[in-house]
């Protein structure tokens, strides 16, 4: 029972004890799921059976716990399916289905991108910064009337690094990170979406500062009304509406942030609901070359690979369109030994790839954005701001 990740679940269940004695109990709930999650990772890698049941009837014990505060069950019912096997004390109940659920459609992570990783994107940058780096930072700085937004939306072409920057966010500031879907929460769980988004939020006030991230927004979030719309369609953005705004003491940082390519699809009251509005356009030309440096990281490159004339070249290109080029150049030598019938033998080694590589690789990937449609970014950002 020594190992780092026994010592691990031990310090955050000892934490959540005290924290749950001493009256915090909403407080403890972060720290009971963290030291479940740790023990069933120990459940996994133990074969002695004994010790799985031991950690498992632990991990329970404080699963039980966590639904007893949330009043999911009653204290009584805790103690009662605290004990017995694996089987006995799975309870088949509606809320198991949810978060079971909940597993399938959100990820809580720590994201590995760094700040600095994010090329370009200046003015986004600085926004979400202000947004939600500095408040959840400083905390004491946010209060009043000078308190931090509750819901941010990324807009703009797709392949222009939206997610990849939230990503970012999230990796600069001490917080829970939710990734959720949004396509697939009303794809497979219609009808009991409403209660995953309620139970969302409420995970993530549990577990605040929290950032909860919705990829394709618009899905969830269209315009309310149409005659073809779905009643537990309605109640799901009805729910969303409140989340997003905030409930609670008010006291909890969770920020909501969106991210969609058709801003001008979601719903007039979600749009209110996010006071931030922020266009992720273009890469310019400084960022393009940045991006051609990080695309052919690894790879030794002829000396008449110029990124600052390859970044030139591709005006209107976005950062997925640069990584599919670079992919593609990267690709030609290799082609090339096969076509030769040369690839087999290891003696052999590619030339670096060249300047020519990029430029023919160019007649291929062209840019995924036309300027018909930046011109309709441009415009509901005028609008609507960003």
């Amino acid at each position: 029972m020594s190992s780092p990740l026994f010592e691990a679940a031990k310090k955050n269940a000892n934490i959540a004890y005290k924290l749950d004695q001493s009256g915090q109990s909403h407080q403890s709930i972060r720290y009971y799921i963290a030291a479940a999650e740790q023990l069933h990772k120990l459940r996994d890698f133990t074969e002695d059976p004994n010790m799985k049941k031991l950690y498992y009837e632990r991990a329970m014990s404080y699963i039980i716990r966590v639904k007893e505060i949330r009043g999911i069950i009653e204290p009584s019912e805790g103690k009662s399916k605290g004990k017995g096997t694996p089987s006995s004390s799975a309870s088949s109940g509606p809320e198991d289905e949810i978060t079971g659920a909940i597993s399938d459609v959100i990820v809580r992570e720590k994201p590995n991108v760094k700040w600095e990783d994010v090329a370009g994107m200046i003015e986004a940058k600085r926004a979400l910064r202000e947004a939600v780096i500095l408040p959840m930072s400083r905390p004491d700085l946010f209060k009043g009337a000078r308190k931090p937004w509750k819901g941010i939306l990324l807009f703009g072409p797709p392949g222009c690094g939206k997610t990849y920057l939230c990503k970012a966010v999230a990796s600069e500031v001490d917080s829970t990170f939710f990734s959720v879907s949004a396509a697939n929460l009303i794809s497979k769980w219609l009808g009991e979406s409403e209660k995953l988004v309620e139970e969302l939020y409420d995970r993530a006030e549990e577990e605040a500062p929290s950032i909860i991230f919705f990829d394709e927004i618009d899905a969830l979030a269209g315009r309310r009304g149409g005659a073809s719309e779905h009643d537990a369609m309605r109640r799901v953005k009805t729910q969303l509406l409140q989340a997003v705004e905030g409930f609670g003491t008010g006291d909890e940082l969770v920020v909501t942030i969106g991210a969609t390519n058709t801003p001008w699809d979601i719903d007039a009251a979600m749009r209110r609901r996010f006071e931030r509005r922020v266009y992720i356009g273009l890469p310019n030309q400084s960022a393009r070359e940045v991006m051609f440096k990080i695309h052919t990281r690894g790879v030794a490159l002829d000396s008449n690979v110029d990124f600052g004339q390859l970044s030139d070249y591709t005006a209107g290109y976005t950062a997925a369109d640069i990584a599919l080029l670079c992919r593609e150049a990267l690709m030609h030598p290799i082609r090339e030994l096969d076509a030769d019938g040369a690839l087999k033998d290891h003696s052999i080694q590619p030339r670096k790839p060249n300047i020519d590589d990029f430029t023919q690789s160019m007649v291929h990937i062209k840019p995924s954005v036309s300027p018909e449609e930046l011109v309709e970014y441009e415009k509901w950002k005028e609008k609507f701001g960003g």
